[in-house]
Parts: structure tokens; sequence; C-alpha cells
């Protein structure tokens, strides 16, 4: 080096801090780049664990919806096959109470809640916390006697019934 003289090596030390000023600003460039997107990719995953959840808590629903709907049928047409289906399935992710209410119900044993009851009780689980919304809210459609002679169009009950035990 003592040969290159002052202007050389001055040179060389130029481009020697440059190159690693420009590595350093590579490396930190890229570090940033990937940072933003590992921060972006987690964003992501926690929205498509929101959606799933969500998803998740809507198809219980509808599998408790749809028995209970069943199950308050007043033609006599129900599909057992349909009833054990749903209920085999609620009963496969519903927490003891709910799976022990939802049973009494079912069976009618006396003193059980009725179906809005049910609903709200299910509903508050889904969701995870008490919205306020009381069970007398939920609206239960009463199917027009077929029997009757007045057959024109259902009402809208002010509370749920229980509808008698299918016969044997």
């Amino acid at each position: 080096m003592e040969n290159l003289g002052p202007f050389a090596v001055s040179i060389i030390g130029s481009i020697s801090t440059v190159s690693i000023l420009g590595l350093i600003g590579y490396i930190s460039r890229n570090w940033i780049i990937e940072r933003l997107k590992a921060s972006i990719k987690h964003e992501y995953d926690l929205k498509m664990l929101e959606v799933e959840s969500q998803r998740e808590v809507r198809l219980k629903g509808e599998v408790v919806a749809e028995l209970l709907a069943e199950w308050i049928k007043k033609n006599g047409k129900l599909d057992y096959h349909q009833l054990n289906r749903l209920s085999f399935q609620a009963y496969l992710w519903l927490p003891k109470e709910l799976a022990e209410d939802l049973s009494n119900s079912l069976v009618h044993q006396k003193g059980s809640k009725d179906v809005r009851s049910l609903l709200k009780e299910i509903r508050t689980y889904l969701q995870g916390e008490d919205d306020g919304l009381a069970s007398k809210h939920v609206i239960v459609f009463d199917e027009p006697d077929v029997h009757s002679s007045t057959f024109s169009s259902s009402q809208v009950a002010s509370e749920a019934r229980v509808k008698p035990k299918p016969r044997k």
C-alpha cells in the first residue's frame, strides 16, 4: 500500500466505504421488506381466523335452528332421520349444561326451557357474551292447522310452544 500513493489509498478507501454502505443499505432494505411482508401476512392470518370463527359459529347456529324448526313442526310429517342427525351434531359441540337443556326440551321434560330460551342461551354461548337481546324477541311462526276449517295462513306466536310428543 505504500507504493500506491495517497490518491489510490483514498480511492480504495472510498470504494470500500461505498461498498460497505451499499451492502448495509441492501440488507436493511430487504429486512424492512420482509418485516412488512410478515406483518401483512400476520394481519391476514388474524382476519382469516376471525372469518373462520364466524363461519363456525354460523354453522353451529344453523344446526340448532334447523333442529328446533324441524322439531316444532305441527303437521306431523317429521323427518326423524333429520332430527336425529341434527340432534347428534348439536350434542357434539354444545357444552354439558346446554346439551342437557336441549335434551330436556326435546323430550318434553316438565319445567324444561322453551324454544326461545334455548335459542337465547345458545346464542349467548356462541357469541361468547350476552348482548342483551331478550328471548321474547325470537319470533316463532305458528303453522296453520291442516285439519282446521279455517286453513288460511300462519300466525306469529307470542310465545314459543312445545308440540306434543310424536305418536308411536
